[in-house]
């Protein structure tokens, strides 16, 4: 089987399909990967091929969101917040823009490729809509925190161009999003006991794939004996102004090992002279630090979230926009962590938040149940054995129909 996968062209988006994509060229089938020019390096870093199409583009440009506002037609970036705002560039933006422009490029690569199943990431759109347009099987990843969940209606109205784009008939139901398959890397009570998720929805194991080349620095075993907290806030909101310095002034002086990631284009010495507990740099190897971390200080981005549930460290989290107040809400009501919200951000509550989740044992011992419902959940290999039937399942439909 020929496997496209269609992704965003961020590391965010990459994180989620590396061990699905990984687990089915380890099954013998062979896997590609098409974004945006700029995620090729990204890509290729993995060994995965990598096939190009759309816009220019990459989601930790400063200036991403205006170029998609110019390539949607000029639109001007509303006043939003909160679910409205992400529903606005979901539908303006990544469908309105990345994906209307992506798309014919996108069919012409899965019909010259040979592709015979198109797996794209739950906010990349243009996969679904070339798949159907080719007469191909497809499935979605979730990739953002509350893509586990049935969107069909949200999502039907602006798909409906999309579609007329490649002429196709109109789906008013929203069924095309989540047809055939939905993978999901958390467990059904990520969500809550009223979530509500596709027919389709599958659940399986996050598994954590770090970067290549990243090994832990020399010096975390000379750290003191005293909790470690990582403070990373992702590689877009890592620039949100003065965040970093509010941190570190609620946490330099706290009997902790802080380990700051900066942002990979920030320039450590911007915080000043270091506290000898106190390490701060570009860039860290979150994945490999985790198990060591009594503690994740995160804007609440879905998969250093993922990473450190499937550890057990618990968070406080301070999100700032896209699904991140969705990951937010959901970790306080699991308990894993706690909320540092727009209005409270200041150095005082989050050394609270800090003291508070260091203090209290349930937060680790939430952070370890859900470790242990992910852990419990099926393997990455499970999700190519769906994949596989539903690439085999289509393909019996269509020598039945053939053959009548």
């Amino acid at each position: 089987m020929r496997a496209l996968f269609t992704l965003l062209p961020a590391r965010g988006s990459l994180q989620p399909l590396l061990p699905v994509a990984q687990a089915m060229r380890a099954r013998g089938h062979e896997v590609a990967l098409c974004s945006s020019p700029r995620l090729r390096k990204d890509v290729e870093a993995h060994g995965l091929a990598f096939l190009p199409a759309g816009l220019d583009w990459h989601v930790s440009d400063p200036d991403c969101i205006e170029v998609l506002c110019q390539a949607a037609g000029g639109l001007a970036f509303p006043p939003l917040a909160g679910q409205e705002r992400f529903a606005w560039v979901i539908a303006n933006l990544f469908i309105g823009a990345a994906a209307r422009h992506m798309l014919p490029e996108l069919t012409g690569v899965a019909r010259g490729w040979s592709a015979d199943l198109i797996v794209r990431e739950s906010l990349e759109f243009a996969g679904c809509v070339a798949a159907e347009a080719l007469g191909l099987p497809h499935a979605s990843v979730a990739a953002a925190a509350d893509c586990a969940l049935d969107r069909r209606r949200e999502l039907a109205g602006p798909l409906t161009g999309l579609r007329r784009q490649a002429g196709l008939p109109a789906d008013p139901d929203g069924d095309m999003a989540f047809r055939y398959l939905h993978l999901c890397f958390t467990p059904p009570g990520f969500d809550g006991p009223g979530a509500l998720f596709p027919a389709t929805a599958r659940f399986f194991a996050h598994h954590s794939t770090p970067t290549p080349d990243e090994d832990l620095p020399p010096w975390l075993d000379r750290l003191a004996g005293r909790p470690t907290v990582l403070v990373s806030m992702g590689t877009v909101f890592h620039r949100t102004p003065g965040l970093h310095e509010t941190i570190f002034a609620a946490l330099r002086d706290e009997p902790v090992n802080l380990l700051i990631a900066l942002g990979f284009d920030q320039d450590p010495a911007r915080l000043g002279p270091l506290p000898p507990h106190v390490r701060v740099q570009p860039t860290l190897p979150q994945v490999a630090l985790l198990p060591r971390c009594a503690l994740l200080v995160s804007h609440g981005g879905f998969n250093s979230v993922k990473e450190a549930l499937a550890q057990g460290v618990p968070l406080v989290i301070v999100p700032i926009a896209g699904d991140q107040p969705y990951c937010a809400q959901r970790c306080q009501a699991l308990g894993v962590g706690r909320v540092i919200g727009p209005a409270e951000r200041n150095a005082a509550a989050i050394r609270a938040a800090v003291h508070t989740v260091l203090d209290d044992p349930s937060y680790r011992d939430s952070a370890r149940r859900m470790r242990d419902d992910i852990r419990a959940l099926p393997p990455a290999a499970a999700a190519v054995t769906a994949l596989e039937r539903v690439a085999d399942k289509h393909a019996g439909h269509r020598s039945c129909a053939a053959g009548s």
